[in-house]
């Protein structure tokens, strides 16, 4: 036989008179699970209710590559750096089609650790990434977020020297995530940081690797100096 929910919450109170076990926290537990079911808790111990959460991280190998080789990109450059304010303008070839050595070791000082103020060799093949995303939006300033970190890990492309986080100012980082897509030929990392709104692009060994992760906190509002990194 079915016993109405109000019927339950009487018989609760009238255990917890018997038993001594406290009558209000007994009839707030029966009008809770009455109303929205039972009520487990997760590895961290904070009840949850069954609710579907949206994956941390998500990532899959690419092979769907551009088809065509890349043309060249114009070398132009124009970094700027949220985290410290200041900027660099360079051209990363030669007239002669070279890499400009001298151009390249001014950016390779501008993405350096500045904590520890190391720096090293960027991958080139980074920068004519950055530079056909320069020429794809031209008269915006590319947002330099982070490029070598000084941090001892085989896996990190940041500490190999082969991987920036970067945005577009005007553009969302949904957009600018898929125009990457396109210059991708192989070998290519990226990934979507929609909560603190940049994205990572780096140069690997093939296959190439997309993923998206939402952690970390919201996008910070403008006049915050510092801005949180992949």
């Amino acid at each position: 036989m079915r016993i109405p929910p109000a019927c339950k919450r009487v018989l609760l109170l009238l255990v917890a008179l018997l038993t001594g076990w406290p009558a209000a926290h007994a009839a707030a537990k029966g009008k809770a699970a009455g109303k929205h079911g039972k009520v487990e808790k997760s590895a961290t111990g904070k009840a949850t209710r069954g609710k579907a959460r949206r994956p941390v991280f998500k990532g899959h190998a690419n092979l769907d590559l551009r088809k065509e080789p890349l043309p060249r990109p114009s070398g132009n450059l124009h970094l700027y750096s949220v985290n410290y304010r200041d900027e660099v303008k360079v051209n990363i070839f030669k007239p002669d089609g070279s890499y400009d050595e001298d151009a390249i070791t001014k950016l390779n000082h501008f993405v350096r650790a500045r904590g520890a103020d190391t720096q090293r060799n960027i991958e080139p093949r980074l920068y004519e990434i950055l530079s056909h995303i320069q020429d794809h939006y031209e008269g915006k300033v590319l947002e330099f977020v982070s490029g070598f970190r000084d941090q001892p890990r085989g896996t990190s492309y940041h500490y190999l020297g082969s991987a920036m986080d970067m945005r577009v100012r005007g553009v969302s980082v949904r957009e600018l995530r898929d125009f990457v897509r396109t210059l991708d030929t192989g070998g290519m990392g990226l990934g979507l940081y929609p909560r603190v709104g940049f994205i990572h692009v780096d140069v690997r060994p093939e296959p190439s690797y997309y993923w998206v992760d939402w952690s970390g906190h919201a996008k910070p509002k403008r006049s915050a100096r510092k801005v949180p990194r992949s």
